[in-house]
């Protein structure tokens, strides 16, 4: 085969396999996907409405589903059909037990903290949260994440079984001081931002004091999807000194997981999203501290694991996101289609060269008996019949590559010198 042969087949290799990559980089970018978030008013609503604004600058339409919480969050992300993302703290049911973690579902890292407090009727003489056994609690409504923490704390405290909790699913600040002014309750456990409604309206109130919960440092350490962390004195609001006391409290931290599977490209988006909304320093976080790749128990997306490492793509700089994205799946279909392209160059010359060189083989060993047998006194007359038939077959071996003559032509000279060896 000639080289201008063997040019037009690279040419053709190569159409091939941008054909390949274009059918390889699979459906654009969905124009749409859905977030589950907390119910309104709820940190993960507000969050998610920033989500949305985000992606809705880049064309991309964010269905918001509000829910009860985590714990609905994660089985909605479990059962999705469509691409689903939401935000999710550690791997408990509604009663507050332990899950299994859910095949296929990936984390983006963790976006930040959200603490659990626990406020105590100024008139108890309540101080930790083994305090509370036999007394009337209460916890946020039915499946919010408040009392799905308040179970597994309560739980792991060993006390479970001995808090009698109030059926009034309170949502306001109003209707939690309501309980608490009717002696109904007599603590109260919310999870939420201390600039949230409801945290800034329990702890400015008069009638309830925000408690420490002794031992968050062993409840990090047992849980690693807890974090102990401080809420220093006055750090509400230091004129009126709200609260005060320095307060030890525990926080989850808040993973942001998406449903399997999920377009690398909006992976990334998210992240750039996460990091415009979670960046800032918080009053439980530094600057720059979220999103964090680090997950518990969930497996790292890998799309996210490379915006960790790398940075957000570089193409988003200077084009659109759709553009942007389909550039980097094209070149990375290209890519891995170019490595097989370059292992098919290196295979295929091999195997069209492969019956010319077991026929080559086969006239070097013909030859061999012959030079062997003339060593060995055999009448020259017979060996030049044999000969006669080598050199036949031989001059009839087709030549499949231009680079493969000159091996052809040495045959051919061996031949011949043996043919004038035998002759003298």
């Amino acid at each position: 085969m000639s080289g201008k042969t063997w040019r037009w087949v690279a040419r053709l290799i190569f159409l091939a396999a941008v054909l390949l990559a274009l059918r390889l980089i699979g459906p654009a970018v969905p124009n749409e996907i859905r977030m589950v978030s907390g119910r309104e008013g709820t940190t993960f609503y507000d969050d998610a409405l920033r989500y949305r604004e985000f992606l809705g600058r880049h064309g991309i339409t964010v269905h918001l589903e509000q829910t009860s919480g985590s714990v609905e969050n994660l089985n909605a992300l479990i059962e999705a059909e469509v691409p689903t993302v939401g935000f999710v703290w550690g791997l408990l049911d509604a009663s507050g037990k332990t899950m299994e973690v859910p095949q296929g579902i990936e984390s983006l890292g963790t976006m930040y903290l959200q603490p659990l407090w626990v406020f105590a009727r100024n008139d108890t003489d309540l101080e930790r949260l083994a305090d509370l056994s036999g007394l009337r609690v209460e916890a946020g409504s039915t499946g919010s994440d408040a009392r799905v923490m308040a179970f597994f704390l309560l739980e792991a405290e060993g006390i479970s079984d001995d808090v009698e909790f109030e059926q009034h699913d309170p949502m306001t600040t109003e209707d939690v001081l309501e309980l608490v002014q009717e002696d109904r309750v007599a603590a109260f456990i919310a999870a939420g931002e201390p600039d949230s409604e409801l945290i800034g309206g329990l702890l400015r109130s008069p009638d309830l004091r925000a408690m420490s919960v002794q031992r968050a440092d062993a409840f990090a350490i047992k849980y690693p999807f807890l974090r102990a962390v401080r809420f220093p004195e006055g750090a509400y609001d230091i004129a009126a000194n709200i609260p005060g006391q320095n307060l030890q409290l525990l926080a989850a931290r808040v993973q942001l997981l998406v449903s399997p599977p999920f377009p690398p490209a909006l992976s990334d988006l998210l992240l750039q999203a996460a990091s415009e909304i979670h960046g800032n320093a918080t009053p439980f976080s530094s600057q720059g501290e979220f999103p964090s790749p680090k997950t518990v128990p969930l497996p790292l997306n890998r799309a996210a694991d490379n915006f960790y490492t790398n940075g957000p793509s570089k193409l988003q700089k200077f084009l659109p996101f759709r553009l942007a994205g389909w550039i980097n799946r094209f070149l990375a279909a290209a890519a891995a289609i170019a490595s097989a392209a370059i292992a098919i160059f290196n295979i295929v010359p091999a195997l069209i060269s492969l019956p010319f060189r077991l026929s080559l083989r086969r006239g070097y060993d013909e030859l061999q008996v012959i030079e062997r047998s003339a060593a060995t006194g055999t009448d020259n007359k017979a060996l030049l019949e044999e000969l006669a038939k080598v050199d036949r077959s031989t001059a009839a071996i087709a030549t499949p590559l231009h680079s493969l003559e000159p091996q052809w032509l040495e045959l051919r000279q061996y031949l011949h010198d043996m043919r004038d060896r035998l002759e003298t």
